[in-house]
């Protein structure tokens, strides 16, 4: 009996070992503080991520402050039905759906942002282009520019909607919850999952890449002092070409500025760092309290509405 328990337990291990040896390794991403154009592109990086998290957090707080104005935008609908919009609504910003769609939807607006003028300018003129071979004489830039703008909006916020399991609820429950109040719900909706995530996901997020980014200064540091050295040696290299000779110099500018900007980056970030996992909780916290008083709030209208549904 004691020798097949023994073989027992040998099995069960072999088993463990067998399945564990079958699972997929999950990636392992290497740092960039060694490379140098990620070195040079640092400090303002860094910047941009403190800045996010600033920008995150008032993102979050005036969208929940306006929560409480939600139940009394409403004409009469079916209270039960909006208590599941808003649940619906909180907890799609938090799924993991969603949460892909935001930060891929994040990079194509970052991307349009910065772009945007180029992207405008070559739009525009094609337009104008088009427009002279017709005969006509009129600058279509401004509108083409509206256009493109409003239709990169309405685009993203269409991609988030079909993340968001509240807007298909509005849909089908139209009847109950009242053609008047559909659009003002799909709004509402739209902001509470949005400051669902923003509480929830987006800061910590924010928080893990602060901190990942803290902890490869001295290495970026150390890449900036190499590349330094690198940029001044090409720069007067005489065998190079003039044109050569000038990127090198552009590069060892922008090496330089970045190493004179890096200790005051790392120091405002490392303040922030200190603070951040208390601005989390407390974030998380005042989203918590303006969703539980939303819900009181659609709660009481039932009620008074003598809505038993």
């Amino acid at each position: 009996m004691k020798r097949f328990s023994v073989l027992f337990a040998v099995c069960l291990g072999v088993t463990a070992l067998s399945a564990c040896s079958n699972q997929k390794p999950e990636p392992q991403v290497a740092s960039s503080a060694g490379m140098e154009g990620y070195a040079s592109r640092y400090p303002n990086q860094l910047a941009a991520t403190r800045g996010r998290f600033d920008q995150q957090e008032s993102q979050a707080r005036q969208l929940t402050g306006a929560f409480a104005t939600y139940p009394d935008q409403l004409d009469k609908p079916n209270w039960a039905d909006v208590t599941s919009v808003v649940d619906k609504a909180d907890s799609s910003g938090r799924s993991n759906a969603y949460v892909q769609r935001a930060e891929a939807d994040k990079n194509v607006s970052e991307f349009f942002d910065d772009e945007k003028g180029e992207i405008e300018k070559k739009v525009g003129g094609a337009a104008n282009y088009a427009i002279k071979k017709k005969g006509c004489d009129a600058d279509a830039y401004g509108a083409t520019s509206h256009a493109l703008e409003t239709s990169v909006d309405k685009q993203l916020e269409k991609r988030m909607r079909e993340r968001n399991e509240a807007q298909d609820y509005i849909d089908d429950h139209e009847d109950s919850l009242g053609k008047n109040n559909v659009d003002k719900l799909k709004k509402q909706a739209d902001n509470i999952a949005y400051a669902s995530y923003l509480s929830n996901i987006a800061v910590i997020q924010t928080k893990v890449d602060l901190k990942r980014m803290l902890a490869e200064g001295s290495d970026v540091k150390s890449t900036l002092e190499r590349s330094i050295k690198d940029e001044q040696a090409a720069a007067n290299d005489a065998n190079r070409s003039d044109s050569r000779r000038k990127a090198a110099q552009a590069r060892l500018q922008a090496d330089q500025d970045a190493e004179s900007r890096i200790d005051s980056e790392l120091s405002q970030a490392q303040t922030v760092m200190k603070e951040v996992d208390d601005r989390v909780n407390k974030l998380k916290a005042e989203y918590d309290q303006a969703l539980k008083d939303l819900r009181t709030k659609i709660q009481q209208k039932q009620q008074a509405a003598g809505d038993k549904s």
